[in-house]
């Protein structure tokens, strides 16, 4: 077990990079020292030097394999079957380049509904002689975003290639064994789709392990429920399935060695047609180790840390995902936890130790979740599973039993959504790493002895004073989120006394036909920024005014947090746009404002408009607020003409921080308005390869001329002021020269 725990807390250490987990790995090796086996210490020695070089190998890979810049591509693509997805106009495919062997992410947009059903016709491996610009996979550039790169690399997929005509496809000459169990995974999911919903997206996700839109609501409602690892194939399903081969083994006649050969066999390739999650590796790996368990003369703690070694040089960066470390650390726990515990008691124990994994990733949990997951197993077990599989077994056969399935999991649908609104959720927030730590070990002690009150006591302590620490900072922020094209900024005053936002973001259409998923954008970083901050409520929205770019994330906010108020620019609270926004959902007070208004929240104050208006760009709403010591100025996409009436009316007006207007277009920015403020600081936001080329080169030059700093979202991700009473600094996502290849020239010089 020993190696095992070395191999893992090095990767953790280099790959994550935590160095915190050097600590762990220098413990467990002074253990085993202290055990006086030189046969164990030397397999830990040689763990520790085989986990450190998978590691370099990894990194050099990475490094080798990853594009440094954006450039034109015309390339040869091996794109396998079950690789490529179509949906929306949007069709995306995971293929291998057949010169350098590098694996890529295709992405391609096509209006013709022909085209569309042409890829998704495709049942075999085929190559594409595509031309494009190729990238590197973007990284999160908001703190504590889904990082899309590591989850590609952890895929071994390197780089993004956005097509730019329809690629010409031959099918592929010379299979193998591998490329044909991609094509039984893709003839499955297409017999799949023929079924009726949602039982043909239980049979995608349970049994090739394919998302369905058709479950994304039900799912989202397990996962606040927490218990979505009972629907990612993973050692339960595993355990099923090898009982029901054994079944029909015995059934058949056959003898129990023949049975272990034949599983021995089907496993490797049920791992491939299952779609080779971690959390699936880990348990075929330790259903193989079972079934050699006499041969080679090992208990099932030796299966575990066998599967990890072998996940570890499968997937290096394995226990860097919930899902990975959640399938270990619970597989971990059941081979080691006193076998006479009722099923209910150690249901419990497993939801309390995953939970600082959860917390660290998800930010919240539901009181529910830690009782749930008893009376759901023996149901997922015994009735949802073996209906999965009977279903997809028989659909061709009997489609009556099918369609009488297909109801029962329509009530539970049902069930599962009225669960998951029932009250409980709590938006804990995400402990900083050592806490998460701590709490993870010191959990892990009070398990050990689980019927000592004490222990349990310290650990709720423990929880709480995280909660705390979490929930009443000692520090306030202005934080401008990396929202693309737009504008989102959220101000948190310290211990959370309020919490404001400017703008929401959004994406303009451009009368696309294919609807914008505004609730992506919005819930990967705004709300969840928030979230990881342990809010779930905001005071006031402040809207500048109604373009989309500004208010289009306004309904995915509206439902995601409580809020208080919505305060815009007088005559926008007629406008339909914004009625639209806020329909269906639990209306906040509109409140329309120009610079004689009272102020809404102490400290913040309104200098335009003067009169309502229409909510144009030149009607935008400018708040200026002090903030750590630093005064700040927002202007929204107002226009010069406004910015110089603003000075008309506020002769007196400066500014440390200024949120340059309009993304940084000439529009704005206007010579007489930044030499009246003398900024220190000129913040800018807008989207990476933004059609408008936004910021404009000229303004960049005059800031710079005037010695003001520039700081970019384009260029640093997320950029925050915190600040602690009169006293800030300032912390960005990224360090300024990670996406070189994105910014415009007057950025990068």
């Amino acid at each position: 077990m020993f190696p095992a725990l070395i191999a893992g807390t090095v990767t953790v250490a280099i790959l994550g990079p935590q160095p915190i987990f050097w600590l762990f790995a220098a413990y467990f090796l002074l253990r085993v020292c202290c055990l006086r086996q030189p046969v164990v210490l030397v397999t830990c020695c040689l763990s520790l030097i085989v986990a450190s070089g998978v590691c370099y190998v990894n990194q050099c890979q990475t490094s080798q394999r990853t594009v440094p810049d954006r450039h034109p591509v015309a390339q040869l693509v091996k794109v396998l079957p079950d690789d490529v997805r179509v949906q929306e106009g949007l069709i995306t495919a995971v293929g291998t380049d057949i010169q350098s062997h590098t694996r890529e992410c295709l992405i391609f947009s096509a209006r013709d509904t022909r085209l569309l059903n042409r890829y998704k016709r495709l049942d075999r491996p085929t190559v594409w002689r595509v031309t494009g610009m190729i990238q590197p996979v973007m990284p999160a550039t908001n703190e504590n975003e889904f990082d899309l790169r590591r989850y590609y690399q952890q895929r071994r997929v390197f780089n993004q290639v956005k097509i730019d005509q329809p690629p010409v496809i031959t099918p592929m000459v010379g299979w193998t064994i591998r490329d044909q169990c991609h094509c039984w995974r893709w003839q499955l999911s297409n017999y799949f789709r023929h079924m009726p919903e949602p039982l043909a997206g239980y049979c995608q996700q349970l049994i090739i392990g394919q998302n369905d839109p058709a479950t994304a609501d039900t799912m989202a409602s397990v996962k606040r429920l927490g218990i979505i690892h009972l629907f990612c194939i993973s050692g339960m399903h595993v355990v099923l399935l090898v009982a029901i081969l054994r079944w029909l083994g015995v059934y058949l006649w056959l003898d129990r060695e023949v049975i272990d050969g034949m599983l021995f066999l089907v496993l490797p390739i049920y791992l491939i047609i299952a779609g080779g999650a971690p959390s699936l590796i880990r348990a075929v790996i330790m259903a193989e180790a079972g079934l050699l368990r006499n041969l080679l003369h090992f208990d099932r703690l030796d299966g575990w840390a066998v599967s990890l070694l072998a996940g570890i040089i499968w997937q290096p960066a394995v226990l860097l995902s919930l899902g990975g470390q959640l399938s270990y650390l619970l597989s971990f726990l059941l081979q080691v936890m006193d076998r006479q515990l009722t099923a209910l008691r150690q249901s419990f124990l497993l939801s309390v130790a995953s939970l600082p994994a959860i917390l660290s990733y998800v930010f919240e949990f539901h009181w529910l979740s830690l009782v749930l997951s008893y009376p759901m197993i023996p149901l997922f077990s015994f009735i949802l599973y073996p209906l999965v599989l009977i279903s997809a077994g028989t659909y061709w056969l009997l489609p009556e039993l099918t369609d009488l399935v297909n109801q029962l999991f329509l009530v539970f649908q049902r069930l599962v959504g009225l669960a998951a609104t029932l009250p409980g959720e709590v938006v804990f927030g995400k402990p900083p790493l050592w806490m998460a730590v701590g709490l993870f070990l010191l959990t892990l002690w009070v398990i050990s002895s689980h019927r000592q009150l004490q222990r349990w006591g310290l650990l709720i302590l423990a929880y709480l004073a995280c909660f705390l620490v979490i929930h009443l900072p000692l520090n306030g922020e202005v934080t401008f989120v990396d929202i693309g094209q737009g504008d989102c900024i959220l101000i948190r005053e310290p211990f959370n006394r309020r919490v404001m936002m400017i703008d929401t973001g959004g994406k303009l259409n451009f009368g696309s036909r294919r609807p914008v998923p505004e609730h992506n954008v919005a819930t990967r970083t705004s709300v969840n920024y928030l979230k990881s901050r342990g809010i779930n409520h905001i005071d006031t929205i402040y809207l500048s005014h109604r373009d989309a770019d500004h208010i289009g994330y306004l309904p995915t906010v509206l439902k995601t947090m409580r809020v208080k108020r919505v305060v815009v620019p007088a005559g926008m609270e007629k406008q339909p746009i914004l009625i639209r926004k806020v329909r269906g959902v639990d209306q906040p007070r509109v409140i329309p404002v120009t610079d004689q208004s009272p102020s809404i929240d102490p400290g913040i104050k309104v200098l335009h408009p003067f009169m309502p208006g229409e909510a144009k760009n030149e009607d935008s709403m400018v708040l200026t607020g002090c903030f750590g010591g630093s005064q700040f100025v927002f202007t929204g996409d107002l226009d010069r003409a406004g910015e110089r009436a603003v000075l008309d009316h506020y002769p007196q007006l400066h500014a440390d921080v200024l949120k340059l207007g309009h993304h940084g277009s000439r529009t704005a920015s206007d010579d007489r308005f930044l030499d009246q403020l003398r900024p220190q600081w000129g913040i800018i936001s807008a989207g990476r390869f933004n059609r408008y080329h936004h910021p404009n080169d000229e303004v960049v030059t005059n800031l710079h001329q005037r010695q003001i700093k520039v700081l970019s979202t384009q260029q640093y991700g997320m950029i925050r002021y915190v600040y602690t009473q009169q006293r800030g600094l300032w912390q960005t996502t990224l360090k300024g020269g990670e996406l070189k290849w994105t910014l415009p020239n007057c950025l990068n010089n």
